[in-house]
């Protein structure tokens, strides 16, 4: 997981999100709002949310009279992700500003691909496909000109591993932190955002328990690990400074894992 908080997106990603601009018009001139990364570095808030959501799948599902392999099974959650929520929050193919990413996420090669979120309440935001194959993807969050800011800075993947006994794990792990510090606000109120992304990726797993139980196939949900550290500790680990044992004794195993 370590490598996710790490992970920085390539100058082709960079060079997809210098297209899309917006003009603005400010004293007898045109400012330009030009979307970019939100870097993990440049976020507001003091601690780091560290996640980690899994399900173990013994026996992958069918679909469409076919058995599906892993890599099918990764595919078809990607394609239908709104299928594999709780409704609160939905991912839509970005079409603004002259950018329509809708055929390019559906295809087999979906890096690039921005995707807007409709956030519950005011919070809308997006997140570029900054990484992809067939094993999975990482979303990494984004300042673009339709809905501003994401709430937080970072990155997210989803993928598999196949484990020892034949079995597989699928999961999402995402590494960021509250990119405003009304955001941060919010967290020392009531942990209001980091809850709210928690309800999301436990509705995220559970829709994959149930998918696969319901179409011929056998899963279970594997217990969440959740870890929240000050970000100082953490980018000294990163950087360098302080050893990864600075982390391990609060820090669950799999949080530790370097990829």
């Amino acid at each position: 997981m370590l490598e996710t908080a790490k992970f920085t997106p390539d100058q082709s990603i960079i060079n997809k999100l210098n297209t899309l601009v917006n003009y603005i018009p400010y004293n007898n001139d045109l400012y330009k709002d030009i979307a970019y990364i939100q870097n993990i570095n440049n976020a507001y808030s003091t601690v780091v949310n560290m996640d980690y959501f899994s399900v173990k799948v013994n026996t992958l599902p069918i679909v469409n009279g076919q058995r599906l392999s892993p890599e099918q099974f990764m595919h078809y959650i990607r394609v239908n992700m709104n299928s594999f929520t709780d409704g609160t929050k939905t991912f839509n193919a970005y079409n603004n500003y002259g950018v329509d990413d809708r055929a390019k996420w559906n295809s087999t090669n979906p890096i690039g691909s921005i995707l807007a979120l409709d956030i519950a309440g005011p919070d809308d935001a997006s997140v570029i496909t900054s990484k992809s194959s067939s094993s999975g993807w990482t979303f990494t969050t984004i300042h673009e000109p339709m809905y501003g800011d994401h709430p937080v800075s970072g990155n997210r993947d989803f993928g598999f591993t196949e484990n020892g006994n034949g079995s597989y794990t699928f999961y999402t792990r995402g590494v960021d932190r509250l990119t405003t510090w009304d955001g941060d606000l919010m967290r020392l109120l009531g942990n209001i955002p980091f809850n709210s992304a928690d309800g999301l990726w436990t509705s995220f797993q559970n829709s994959i328990m149930q998918f696969v139980n319901t179409h011929e196939g056998y899963s279970n949900i594997v217990s969440p690990e959740k870890y929240r550290p000050n970000w100082d500790v953490v980018k000294d680990v990163l950087d360098g400074k302080k050893p990864l044992s600075t982390l391990s004794k609060k820090c669950p195993p799999v949080i530790l894992e370097i990829e």
